[in-house]
């Protein structure tokens, strides 16, 4: 296996930049996260940036193979197999279903002849479940195509359209109430069948693309429809996948250690819901730059900065600038805009653990901290974690542990158009702002073909109130605040929720899998009517669709 290894690690090692993704949740991001872990950092690619690039999962994957840590190479190369000299090898390929489909076990159909490739997936998830705290049946029903390809090693392309409709738990429901949006997901609409015994359910779609251009060897642009995510954590405070998809353009530079990244969004300041049929969505955008640079294999630093912005005409064109810091064009436009800042870092040790953390900064007074007010604006989230790859010597058993924390009204703007959300949305956490969090996560692969999951949730935070915005909520109007100072992260309406999630997954094939899953959620308030306790059973098929859970 060496030569051939070191062969497809020879062919990829020549171009550096963004190419289609990984999908966020999949099994391959899991397997490249942990593989990283254990290679000592020994990859080009910088895990924060997601979603990671499908020639840098095979390059990785093959350089495993090349040193005889194969691991989970095997899968990744399937996976990723566009971007191997020779597609066939690591397949173990067949005579195919009907000549044309599963050729190789990863693809339903594939395409390889000179200067082109292309690959195409089915997309189905069926899961029925109940939840017990109201004896309501829960439900999703998924259907779509992912495509995707490559032309002249320099132009790629990928779409994917879902369907989907679906009865979400209780407190989720409840939530889209209050929110008028759907999370992860933009206009939605009403749902209801007898054939599959579904009420009050929902029906909406996802869609993504991109086409992208590799202009030299350390730069690509790309622009698209779709989600991004910065970070190492289970969380991001400084942009994740919460929010609907929304349009981007986005210019990557990798050379040397750095990989810079910048983003430019079209955003929505609310839900098609609360507008009337047939209006156009009004519009917002963000402009983020992300640079994080590895002195070392095991260490990186990262810094984020990010300003949003509404014009009733046109876009601020100077935000396009994709080098100088947006605090400077704010101040030179005098501009009443949002802008956020930020760093992080990671490290990792002992080729079985990673350290890793983020802080944000929305807004500080350095006199009025240190004199321990509790003034309004010392707005900041602040992140710190630890991997554990094969904890306590156990193979394939990974353990996760993460602390987030948020003052109030941080992401908040004294024009709502102008805070951190997208569609009724955040933008970072699902939680919004004045909240703290604990998250423990295990995950653990007993046998080849089986995937066990656990996660626990313990949150404090402090909910708003119609008459009162205690800082929770980014889409209310900061200059509504009930006081300047005297405030601390859960005030308001107190709340503890707790939530444990156990999910098990079997492979049938290369990414279908058959899941059973079951979820405990206990709210406890200080107004109890606010308070909720249920339990959720589930079951399921899978195949291709990588789901987002719903912890909140």
């Amino acid at each position: 296996m060496f030569p051939v290894g070191l062969f497809i690690l020879l062919h990829l090692s020549a171009a550096k930049a963004q190419t289609t993704g990984v999908p966020l949740h999949s099994t391959g991001a899991y397997l490249l996260d942990r593989a990283y872990i254990l290679s000592g950092g020994a990859a080009v690619f910088h895990p924060e940036i997601k979603p990671l690039s499908r020639r840098d999962a095979a390059a990785f994957a093959a350089h495993l193979d090349t040193v005889g840590r194969s691991g989970d190479a095997s899968y990744l190369l399937r996976d990723n197999n566009e971007w191997l000299p020779d597609s066939s090898r690591f397949n173990s390929p067949g005579r195919g279903l009907l000549k044309y489909f599963y050729r190789t076990p990863a693809h339903f159909f594939e395409v390889n002849v000179p200067h082109f490739r292309l690959r195409a997936q089915p997309m189905i998830h069926f899961m029925t479940g109940r939840e017990q705290a109201d004896g309501g049946h829960l439900f999703q029903n998924q259907r779509g195509v992912d495509l995707r390809g490559v032309v002249d090693e320099k132009l790629f392309f990928h779409t994917q359209i879902i369907e989907i409709q679906a009865r979400f738990p209780r407190y989720v429901a409840q939530r889209i109430g209050e929110t008028l949006a759907l999370p992860g997901a933009g206009f939605f609409k009403g749902y209801n069948s007898r054939f599959f015994n579904v009420q009050n359910g929902y029906d909406y779609n996802l869609a993504a693309a991109s086409l992208g251009f590799q202009a030299t060897r350390h730069f690509g642009i790309q622009i698209g429809h779709g989600k991004h995510f910065l970070g190492n954590g289970y969380r991001s405070l400084f942009l994740s996948d919460f929010s609907a998809p929304l349009f981007y353009l986005q210019f990557d530079t990798r050379v040397w250690k750095f990989h810079y990244k910048n983003l430019f969004l079209e955003l929505s300041p609310v839900s098609q819901v609360q507008i009337p049929d047939g209006t156009i969505l009004p519009k917002k955008y963000a402009a983020i730059h992300y640079l994080n640079f590895k002195p070392a294999p095991r260490l990186a630093f990262g810094f984020f900065e990010a300003t949003v912005f509404n014009r009733s005409r046109q876009f601020e064109f100077q935000y396009l600038n994709p080098v100088i810091l947006y605090q400077s064009v704010e101040g030179m436009i005098g501009s009443p805009d949002n802008v956020l800042l930020g760093a992080d870092v990671r490290w990792d040790f002992l080729r079985c653990f990673q350290l890793y953390g983020q802080f944000l900064l929305d807004e500080l007074s350095f006199s009025k901290l240190q004199r321990g007010s509790g003034w309004w604006a010392n707005k900041w989230s602040i992140q710190s974690g630890l991997k554990y790859v094969n904890a306590f010597g156990l193979n394939r058993v990974d353990l996760q542990i993460e602390h987030n924390r948020s003052r109030p009204y941080t992401y908040s703007h004294e024009d709502p158009y102008n805070s951190y959300t997208h569609y009724n949305q955040p933008l970072a956490h699902p939680s919004g702002a004045n909240f703290s969090e604990t998250l423990l996560l295990l995950r653990w692969q007993p046998q080849r073909r089986l995937f066990l999951q656990a996660r626990a949730l313990h949150l404090r935070s402090g909910e708003d109130t119609p008459e009162a915005n205690w800082g929770s909520n980014p889409l209310l109007n900061y200059v509504t605040r009930v006081r300047d100072y005297g405030n601390e992260i859960g005030q308001g309406v107190g709340v503890r929720i707790d939530l444990i999630g156990i999910e098990a997954s079997w492979a049938l094939w290369h990414n279908l899998f058959l899941d059973v899953r079951y979820q405990y959620r206990k709210k406890n308030s200080v107004e109890d009517v606010r308070d909720s306790r249920t339990h959720l059973f589930g079951a399921g098929i899978r195949w291709n669709i990588w789901s987002q859970n719903l912890d909140f």
